[in-house]
């Protein structure tokens, strides 16, 4: 697998001096938008993406269907049923 590295998008420059807070908003901009490309390309090379919502383990196929799952303690993963209408919405 080759991986591109992304054009550096210049509305997420720091600049020395700025306010803090600012900064802050710029670097959780550009977390939010690298998140969302990557999960974009994962989606697209029809890979599951896997995130946690509370206490809840979910896989995420690259079709859009949820499941919940757990890692069994030699580290292979155990699905527990798909969530048919769950959305973090």
């Amino acid at each position: 697998m080759t991986y591109t590295k992304p054009e550096t998008d210049t509305r997420f420059t720091i600049i020395p001096g700025e306010d803090i807070a600012l900064r802050a908003k710029k670097m959780q901009a550009a977390a939010q938008l690298r998140v969302a490309q990557d999960i974009a390309r994962l989606k697209a090379m029809g890979e599951p993406i896997y995130y946690q919502y509370g206490k809840q383990l979910i896989r995420e196929e690259a079709d859009g269907r949820k499941f919940e799952y757990r890692l069994r303690a030699d580290g292979t993963e155990e699905i527990l049923g798909e969530l048919v209408y769950w959305s973090l919405d």
